[in-house]
């Protein structure tokens, strides 16, 4: 009974197109058993093809995206025709990540570090002491140095705008200058953070001022009256209005 009934199975499984359980046979054991025989004659086992995905080579080895960023210009400088330069100075543009190194402060023989926790150290001491005695307000001078330049102009913020646009430009243009003799003096070192000390400040308090009396003066034209204007105006000028403050005339 139990042999009629399997052959009622299968003949069914036929006729639908299916492969019986009792007659499937797994892939697996025929593989194992054509490596081992391979194995026993002596040749070389057949390699099974890889039905991995065909994905794309890699930027680093000719990808399509280094086509349009390649992966070198990241990692080192390329090389130009520096026969025509002066040649004068240091090449600071120049940069090889595999010279690199992260370094310490102090080398051996108490020698001053020229890696990368030494920038740190260097960029981290000049702007904590730009906040403390130039930007915060109880400890700083930045404020009391625009107060007299707002006296000595009599309030007027164009002066006072004109004013860091003289001084900026002398004290830093004026420092660089000075290079090649403070060097002499103080070293490379010491100068940069001298240069940095005085260009900073002002660069930072002539932006902020710029930025705070950008709207002073004589209004030449007014649009708000007509909204196709003041459409445009709000389709071409991101603006983030503070609650309270006046709208910009357009």
């Amino acid at each position: 009974m139990r042999s009629v009934c399997l052959a009622l199975l299968a003949a069914h499984a036929v006729a639908l197109g299916l492969t019986p359980p009792a007659l499937h046979r797994p892939a697996v054991p025929r593989v194992r058993a054509s490596l081992s025989r391979a194995s026993a004659s002596g040749k070389p086992p057949a390699t099974l093809p890889d039905r991995g995905p065909e994905l794309p080579p890699p930027t680093e080895e000719g990808g399509a995206l280094s086509q349009i960023l390649p992966l070198s210009l990241l990692l080192e400088s390329q090389s130009a025709d520096r026969s025509n330069d002066l040649l004068i100075g240091e090449d600071a543009a120049a940069f090889a990540w595999k010279n690199e190194k992260m370094g310490t402060l102090l080398q051996d023989g108490g020698v001053v570090g020229r890696d990368w926790i030494t920038f740190f150290a260097a960029v981290g001491t000049i702007m904590s002491a730009l906040a403390v005695l130039w930007i915060y307000s109880p400890t700083g001078y930045g404020d009391d140095f625009l107060a007299a330049l707002e006296a000595a102009c009599g309030g007027n913020s164009h002066l006072v705008t004109l004013c860091y646009g003289i001084i900026f430009p002398i004290v830093h243009s004026g420092l660089a200058s000075l290079r090649p003799y403070a060097t002499k003096i103080t070293g490379e070192r010491l100068w940069r953070v001298i240069f940095a000390s005085c260009s900073l400040p002002l660069a930072y308090s002539w932006i902020v001022y710029f930025i705070s009396h950008a709207h002073d003066g004589i209004v030449f034209w007014n649009g708000e009256q007509y909204p196709a204007v003041h459409a445009a105006a709000w389709c071409t000028h991101a603006r983030n209005e503070k609650p309270g403050r006046r709208a910009m005339p357009i």
